[in-house]
Formats: structure tokens, sequence, C-alpha cells
């Protein structure tokens, strides 16, 4: 897939405040993955491309690809990288550290609730 395709298909999108990218090695990202299941899935392992007849390898060639491009977005789109080798709680308080920066001194504006429509509907007449 051409990422200048993928680019132009979401150029609508409104850009967010702030975007992470919560950078894993690969070799730390499998032991995850197999530590909490028993094996990796297909599509993850982009088993669906022919990368390998191997699971762990078709894994890796295919990771590593995502991995690629989520690098070359890290300058073209300003994300901001969070060690994700690090513990949860040391995580959750670097992005609580960097949200709150980014938010200090913007205008506080008031939280309207969301209108459930289906609740107000009338029910049919049939």
């Amino acid at each position: 897939m051409s990422p200048k395709w993928v680019r132009e298909l979401y150029a609508f999108a409104v850009k967010p405040t702030i975007a992470f990218y919560f950078r894993t090695p690969l070799d730390v990202a499998m032991k995850r993955i197999l530590g909490g299941r028993d094996a990796i899935k297909y599509y993850e392992a982009g088993m669906d491309l022919g990368l390998s007849d191997d699971l762990e390898e078709s894994f890796r060639i295919f990771q590593g690809r995502i991995i690629e491009e989520y690098e070359k977005m890290v300058d073209e789109f300003g994300l901001v990288v969070i060690d994700a080798t690090q513990s949860i709680e040391e995580q959750q308080a670097e992005v609580r550290k960097i949200v709150t920066e980014s938010l200090t001194g913007t205008k506080k504006t008031r939280i309207r609730r969301w209108l459930d429509l289906a609740s107000l509907a009338k029910p049919s007449q049939i």
C-alpha cells in the first residue's frame, strides 16, 4: 500500500493536538504477546502476505515493516515517542506530564453531554 495514498485518504482528518508513539522493540513485543496467550495471530504475523512460511519469522518481517513506517512518521507528524519498555506506571506518568504541559494555558470549554437519539425515537406504529 502506498504511504502517499494513505495520507491522501486521511487528508480530511483533523490533526490531533498530541499523538503518541509507544516505541517497543520487536523482541519485547513478541515476548509480551506470547506472555499473554498461546500464539501469535495469523494476520498480526502478516501470514496473508506470504513473507515467510514460519509464523515467528513472518511476524518479525511484517511488524518490522510497520515499525519502520511509524519511525518515519515520528518527524513527519510530530509524534511524541514514549519508551514502551518502561513500566506501565512510568509510561502513564510520562504521558500525563506531557498532556498536562500541553494543556497548560488552554481555554476550558463547557462539556456537553451526548444526546442519545435512539432513546428519543418513537416506537414505530406498524
